[in-house]
């Protein structure tokens, strides 16, 4: 049975649809990784919706929400998962490796010159049950715990149903906020620019259009 079209004036950025074509706009897309990030990211170099990774006819392709690279070389991955699942730490290991091979041409032999790299979860459930806003991992020495293991290489987990607002940006909740509930009345009681924007955007790309429940 086919799925009843819903109007996009009645989705919420958590529609993956809905979210890859609000993030198509480069600007809309920096807003958010600098919302995040808690800085100003660099101009967006690249930035594409639904690209897809492989490495052979053989190996399981993945099809990356929105990946982008600023200008100092810095890519990103950002994905929407609004649905709970118990494999999305391992999920995020492979796609942390379909991307870092498409970050290093053919004959390159320096690892050097890897790009630092952004793998970025938002999720409408809590990874690890703490009620925090923000779950950020790096590699660690467990022996000398002081240090990290300087690959590169960062993990960001979001929960748009975190508490612990003291430790965060009001712009970060207020984006949160607005991804699971993408209404006007949201945009209107928060003060980031960014986020108005971010609004702004998206209200532009439901105008007029229809999508599939995703």
């Amino acid at each position: 049975m086919k799925q009843p079209l819903i109007p996009l004036t009645q989705l919420n950025l958590t529609n993956r649809f809905l979210f890859d074509e609000v993030m198509d706009d480069a600007q809309t897309h920096q807003d958010v990784l600098s919302i995040i990030l808690g800085r100003d990211i660099p101009l967006l170099e690249q930035n594409d919706s639904e690209k897809e990774h492989r490495v052979s006819p053989l190996a399981r392709s993945v099809r990356m929400d929105v990946f982008a690279i600023d200008e100092k070389d810095t890519a990103y991955n950002t994905e929407m998962q609004p649905k709970k699942r118990n494999d999305l730490q391992k999920r995020s290991r492979y796609y942390q490796s379909l991307m870092d091979t498409s970050l290093l041409e053919p004959g390159i032999t320096d690892y050097n010159l890897l790009k630092d790299s952004y793998i970025i979860l938002i999720m409408t459930s809590d990874l690890l049950g703490l009620e925090k806003y923000v779950y950020t991992f790096r590699a660690q020495c467990q022996e000398a715990q002081e240090y990290l293991l300087e690959d590169g290489a960062t993990r960001i987990f979001l929960n748009t149903k975190g508490k612990n607002r003291n430790e965060v940006s009001e712009e970060l909740v207020d984006f949160l906020r607005y991804v699971e509930n993408s209404t006007d009345e949201i945009v209107a009681s928060i003060e980031s620019e960014r986020n108005v924007f971010i609004g702004y955007i998206n209200g532009c790309v439901r105008f007029g259009q229809t999508s599939k429940s995703g």
